[in-house]
C-alpha cells in the first residue's frame, strides 16, 4: 500500500495534464522513497501486516509489542528452552490480553524473564495511510520532482532562483514533518 498514488502526487502538484508513463514511474518511485523516510522516522513499517515476533519476557505483567496499531494477536507461546513449548490462551478469564497500542498483558501472572522467550503472532500496522501522513510523503516529493538536480541556486540569463535547502533540496522532513511523524513511532518496553 503506497502513501500515496501518482495521479494524487498529480494533483498535488497541480500538473493539468495527465502523466506519461515515465512520470507516473517516477512519481511512484518518490512516493516510496518517502514512504521509507517516513518509516525510517517512525521506527516501524505502518502498513498492516502479520508477523511473528520474538519478545523478551520481562518478569512483569505488560510487554509492549514492537508494532502499533494491533489489530490482532493470534497466538503467544512461552518458548521453553526443554522445546515444552507453552502455548496460551487469550481472554480476561485466561492467559493474556491485548490492546491495540501495543500492550500484551498476561492475567493472574508475570511473563518470564529471558531474551526471546515470548513468540507473538501479531498483526499490526494501517489498512490505509492516515491522511496527515499522505499530506507529508506528496510534501516529500515535490523536492526531488521541481529540482532534480539537488541545486542550491541556479542563474539562466536574468532569471535566478534560489531553493530553500532545508526543504527543496533532497527528501527530508522538516521540523513540523517530524513533530506530525512522532505520533506514529514503534512503542518500545521502557
Amino acid at each position: 500500500m503506497p502513501y500515496a498514488t501518482a495521479d494524487q502526487f498529480r494533483m498535488f502538484i497541480r500538473h493539468s495534464d495527465p502523466f506519461t508513463q515515465e512520470e507516473t514511474a517516477q512519481a511512484e518511485f518518490f512516493i516510496d522513497l518517502a514512504g521509507a523516510c517516513i518509516e525510517e522516522a517512525t521506527g516501524q513499517p505502518l502498513e498492516q501486516s502479520t508477523d511473528t515476533v520474538l519478545l523478551d519476557g520481562t518478569g512483569a505483567s505488560k510487554l509492549v509489542l514492537p508494532r502499533w496499531p494491533v489489530t490482532a494477536v493470534s497466538a503467544v507461546t512461552i518458548l521453553n528452552d526443554d522445546a515444552d513449548d507453552e502455548p496460551l490462551t487469550e481472554g480476561a478469564d485466561h492467559d493474556y490480553t491485548w490492546s491495540a497500542a501495543g500492550n500484551l498483558t498476561r492475567r493472574n501472572g508475570c511473563w518470564p524473564e529471558g531474551d526471546r522467550n515470548i513468540s507473538a503472532e501479531v498483526t499490526a500496522g494501517f489498512t490505509t495511510i492516515p491522511p496527515s501522513l499522505t499530506r507529508v510523503a506528496l510534501r516529500l516529493c515535490v523536492a526531488p520532482w521541481a529540482n532534480p538536480n539537488n541545486l542550491a541556486s541556479e542563474t539562466l540569463g536574468d532569471l535566478s532562483r534560489s531553493y530553500n535547502t532545508a526543504t527543496d533540496i533532497g527528501m527530508e522532513l522538516s521540523s513540523s514533518d517530524r513533530k506530525l511523524v512522532t505520533a506514529y513511532k514503534a512503542r518500545t518496553q521502557g
